[in-house]
């Protein structure tokens, strides 16, 4: 039998933490910065096309996150059976 039963981390675990890394504008902002500072130092420009392309989707990831944030709807102006779940069925 191997020793290595579970090499891994909690495939759980890792995928919270990726998601919620992805899920704000600001963090999505950081991924741009980093990836933007990485291809600073990059030797080759194909190196730094892939990171500076990186980057504008992580930019471009942001604004989209920060649209969403804008217009969605306040949880305090939805309908007050729509707050309570009353118009949820669970199946």
């Amino acid at each position: 039998m191997s020793r290595l039963i579970h090499p891994f981390a909690s495939p759980i675990t890792a995928s919270r933490k990726t998601r919620a890394s992805r899920d704000t504008a600001e963090a999505c902002r950081d991924g741009a910065s980093a990836d933007l500072l990485k291809s600073v130092t990059m030797l080759t420009a194909n190196e730094r096309r892939i990171l500076e392309r990186s980057a504008a989707s992580w930019s471009s990831r942001a604004d989209m996150l920060e649209g969403l944030a804008r217009t969605a709807p306040s949880p305090a102006s939805a309908p007050p059976s729509a707050r309570e779940g009353k118009d949820h069925v669970r199946l």
